[in-house]
């Protein structure tokens, strides 16, 4: 924060504030940002070659043929985030 304090004399102003905030969010917007990448193109595709990889597995693959793909990959979309937040903590 002392670095964001331009003039020195050991207060923040509103130019000062916006630029720190900008350096305190800069790592958190591009973690957030592949975040959603993976889970809105990567997670509903990898979901529908899984599935049609189980289609095959006796027992399981009768269930998942009965689901709907929006369902299925729904499913295998929220489980990547389950992880991906488990993963973090």
């Amino acid at each position: 924060m002392q670095d964001c304090d331009i003039n020195l004399d050991g207060e923040i102003n509103h130019e000062e504030f916006v630029k720190f905030i900008q350096r305190l969010t800069a790592d958190t917007f591009i973690v957030v940002s592949q975040g959603l990448i993976i889970t809105l193109v990567v997670a509903p595709t990898v979901a529908m070659a899984t599935k049609k990889a189980t289609e095959g597995v006796p027992g399981v693959g009768k269930v998942v043929q009965k689901l709907p793909n929006s369902i299925y990959a729904s499913l295998v979309t929220l489980a990547i985030v389950w992880f991906q937040t488990s993963v973090q903590d």
